[in-house]
């Protein structure tokens, strides 16, 4: 596997490879920062989060009405430990400054969770150094941060000093031009307490609202023969290290930084002294080979391979990397959109979660796709707190963007109407149980998700003319707002309340529904009364055009030529006022497109060739979320060498910055997209009722893919190669599936292979 390598030396793109090139391990995420610091005229977002640790902070309205959340979440910016200052003597090593850069590398080692900052520098006064910084997020330890800080001295002897400050008094990054971000600079922090240690020490925070702890201590090794001492201040901790360095001779210093927040550990300054000590008394390899381990596992389940493009490789692996690292592992936090790297988004959770990252984990790892939807279950109470705010008398709104449970989102026709976050949750219960047949779990949790969402959905929406209608909602395209019966949320709206019913019979049958009816209550007459809607939910169609409308009023709209509106005008929320976009057909993103993907049934091909038609020419992917999507669709129309082009622009959105706000955070849904298009897309795959589907394509441009799957305990590939499509059991018991609508047995040492339908 090729690491991720960025060898020129650009400080105008500092900020964007600060996103590039973080560490996390979807507990902790620290940003590539220079350790030296940035410039006045250099890009630079400093930061540190933990998943799901979040400040609160009033939102201002002018006007506000009844119902508008108050406040809103969002994601703190922690301790700063990546200062680190080096002195040649009395020169300051300021690569981003002064004297002159002679080589520079920055180096993602995917196969070992290590990021590497290499610079060969020559100082105003000609003194040559080498720096090479590696930094690591430890996924066996998820509190523990390691930096190593190597000096090399290429053509001079003398003495050198380093300066370690971790600093406790930091503000978040905001943009007030720009509503993807916080419009406003704020301290979250508190400093509490500052206790140095013989070799390092300890900084006590507290959120200023939200009253959480957060620990921070750090334990320092210094290189042999140097002196250490360490200073507190009011806010930050000070250690200097000194000594004197040969000609061509290296010394290292090793940086220990434990983060633990009190949402997991109810004592976070203990937490973190006792697990410094325990790291700090274990060499780095300890931890390194603990990385390497796990890292293997996961790319022995997870990778996809392509041939024929190792530039296409490097993005896939990057953004499959980047969502492991990721994802949240405990209950109470999930995937931010912008994951660890930065505060794009404020750190909030998104319907992106259920709907783009969830499959790739249910399929290559189910017990963190299980957490994920853990997070759903405990903010459920949340949930229908929102919906009785909403005027739902009963039910589960799960709202737009948040981290603790509420609504984040102060501008509600583009938030708090996104009624199809609870369609999308609904589906992610659904599709974890036909992929697991997890009966158990959905009795202590899923069911009570399915009939809460249902219940929402029957509340939401009326009866009229015999059909079952939802008004006042806003789907997915958020160029379209609070519209009547957006045709992917009643098609969302009728998969729940079908699964709720479905899935509550199930649970008796199984005699498991106990838990299930003392949480809800849920009725016989309920449930007849989900799957009367379900049976009559409109899903607005287009007689003439042949085609499904996205609402009810969307074809009625202006059309827009887009090709007539200047490319720096993209994306248009930045440039044209919301109601000028309501009042044209223009989609930010897939929406009907993305219907047809997760409810193919409703459709037959040609309604769903002529919707792509129609619905590309208006569509101007604004959203990071939209090419993906596009990408499976034509790939499930026959259009393989268009879907290429959609998938390769999903696939580098990142690396090559293509939306232009990289530097805010990755993009961890489009990254889920990226791995819906090769397996969903070329591979045909889809989870449903009766099984697993497969139905791959392989492109001209292609020699062959493959990917795993990880399938009701087994471990399958599938391979796509001129010659056709192969499934190999590689580890469990055999499984029975679908390739190209045939039923295939997978069994060990007998690999199923079909030719490629013309």
């Amino acid at each position: 596997m090729q690491p991720i390598v960025f060898s020129d030396f650009n400080p105008a793109q500092n900020a964007l490879e600060e996103s590039l090139f973080h560490t996390a391990n979807g507990y902790l995420g620290v940003r590539a920062c220079p350790e030296e610091g940035a410039p006045a005229g250099v890009p630079s977002i400093r930061g540190a989060y933990i998943n799901a640790f979040y400040d609160i902070k009033p939102i201002r309205y002018g006007e506000k009405l009844y119902g508008f959340p108050e406040t809103q979440q969002g994601i703190v910016n922690l301790t700063d430990v990546q200062n680190v200052r080096l002195y040649l003597e009395d020169e300051a090593f300021e690569p981003l400054k002064t004297g002159e850069v002679l080589a520079a590398r920055r180096t993602l080692d995917m196969e070992r969770g290590i990021v590497t900052r290499f610079i060969h520098w020559r100082s105003p006064g000609g003194r040559e150094v080498e720096v090479t910084v590696r930094r690591m997020a430890s996924l066996a330890q998820r509190e523990l941060f390691i930096m190593h800080y190597t000096v090399k001295a290429v053509n001079f002897a003398g003495r050198v000093r380093l300066v370690s400050r971790e600093e406790g008094a930091v503000t978040n990054f905001a943009d007030p031009d720009d509503p993807r971000v916080a419009g406003e600079a704020l301290q979250h922090l508190r400093v509490e307490e500052v206790r140095p240690l013989p070799a390092g020490g300890l900084i006590r925070s507290r959120t200023i609202a939200s009253g959480l702890d957060l620990a921070v201590a750090v334990g320092y090794t210094p290189p042999a023969s140097f002196t250490l001492g360490v200073q507190a201040q009011p806010t930050a901790l000070e250690a200097v290290m000194e000594g004197s360095l040969w000609q061509g001779q290296s010394l290292t210093m090793v940086k220990h930084c434990v983060f633990a927040d009190s949402r997991r550990h109810g004592d976070p300054a203990g937490a973190a002294l006792r697990i410094l000590a325990e790291a700090s008394a274990r060499p780095v390899l300890h931890y390194e080979s603990l990385q390497k381990e796990m890292l293997a596992a996961f790319w022995r389940r997870s990778r996809v391979v392509v041939g024929g493009d190792d530039a296409l490789q490097s993005s896939l692996d990057f953004s499959l990397y980047s969502l492991y690292c990721s994802v949240g592992r405990d209950a109470v936090s999930s995937m931010a959109a912008k994951g660890l790297s930065g505060e794009g988004y404020e750190g909030h959770f998104f319907w992106d979660t259920e709907i783009y990252v969830f499959p790739f984990f249910l399929l290559t790892d189910p017990a963190l796709a299980r957490g994920l939807l853990d997070y759903r279950h405990t903010i459920l109470p949340a949930a229908r707190e929102h919906a009785r705010l909403m005027g739902h008398p009963t039910g589960a709104l799960y709202p737009w963007r948040t981290i603790s449970g509420s609504e984040c989102s102060g501008y509600f026709p583009s938030g708090s109407a996104q009624y199809h976050l609870s369609g999308d949750v609904a589906h992610a219960f659904l599709q974890y149980y036909y992929a697991t047949g997890d009966l158990q779990y959905m009795a202590e949790r899923g069911g009570e998700a399915l009939v809460e969402t249902a219940r929402l959905f029957l509340d939401a929406g009326h009866w009229h003319e015999g059909a079952f209608r939802i008004g006042a909602v806003t789907g997915p395209d958020e160029y379209s707002c609070v519209v009547d019966n957006n045709f992917y949320t009643n098609a969302g709206a009728q998969e729940t309340m079908r699964g709720a019913a479905m899935m509550t019979r199930r649970l008796r049958e199984a005699g498991l529904a106990g838990q299930l009816l003392a949480a809800t209550g849920v009725t016989q007459e309920e449930l007849a009364a989900f799957e009367r809607a379900a049976d009559a939910m409109y899903l607005p169609y287009d007689e003439k055009l042949g085609i499904h409308a996205q609402d009810d009023g969307f074809l009625k709209l202006a059309p827009l030529d887009l090709a007539a509106i200047p490319r720096e005008n993209f994306p248009l929320l930045l440039h044209y006022h919301p109601l000028w976009l309501y009042r044209h057909q223009v989609c930010k993103q897939a929406d009907t497109v993305l219907a047809h993907f997760l409810y193919e049934d409703l459709a037959d091909e040609g309604i769903m060739r002529r919707s792509y038609d129609y619905y590309e020419r208006c569509t101007t992917h604004d959203s990071s979320l939209s090419t993906c999507v596009f990408a499976i669709m034509a790939a499930r129309l026959g259009d393989l060498g268009k879907a290429v082009d959609y998938f390769r622009q999903s696939a580098t959105l990142d690396l090559d910055d293509a939306h232009g706000n990289t530097k805010d955070g990755i993009h961890t849904a489009n990254m889920g997209g990226t791995w819906l298009a090769i397996t969903a897309g070329f591979g045909g795959l889809r989870v449903k009722p009766d099984g697993l589907h497969l139905h791959p394509r392989l492109p001209d441009a292609w020699r062959a893919y493959s990917f795993p799957l990880t399938w009701r305990g087994s471990e399958l590939r599938v391979h796509a190669t001129p010659a056709g499509c192969r499934v190999e059991l590689l580890a469990g018991d055999e499984q029975s599936i679908w390739v190209y609508g045939q039923p295939v047995r997978a069994a060990l040492g007998q690999a199923a292979e079909l030719p490629i339908p013309q």
